[in-house]
């Protein structure tokens, strides 16, 4: 898969969650759950928020992501490779996602849950 097909399919795939939409800044195309971003596409990277735990294991496995450089601390920066399977970045994405979601306040997930239902 090339880079724009990844970021195609990304693309889709984070909007097909519950609550998200994307927004345009920082030079990217960032997506945003309730007011609060988990991931970000850029023109060379992918960013995804992560635990701290999670970070150093999965950059440890895969060379193409390293601390994010963009969207700050907390964030892992992934460099398009054909050696990196999609379903890599897919579970980072839900991993981001779930780790937001996680944080909102309770109120807000309720009110997700009842907007975007099933």
């Amino acid at each position: 898969m090339n880079t724009a097909e990844v970021n195609k399919r990304l693309s889709e795939y984070l909007l097909s969650m519950k609550g998200v939409h994307a927004e345009e800044r920082d030079g990217g195309t960032v997506f945003v759950l309730a007011s609060k971003p988990f991931a970000a596409i850029f023109s060379e990277t992918i960013e995804i928020k992560a635990k701290n735990d999670y970070n150093e294991t999965i950059r440890f496995l895969h060379e193409e992501i390293s601390a994010a450089e963009i969207m700050g601390e907390g964030w892992n920066s992934i460099r398009y490779s054909e050696n990196l399977p999609f379903e890599v970045i897919s579970d980072m994405a839900d991993r981001g996602y779930r780790l937001t979601y996680s944080k909102l306040p309770k109120q807000v997930q309720r009110e997700i849950e009842e907007y975007y239902f099933d």
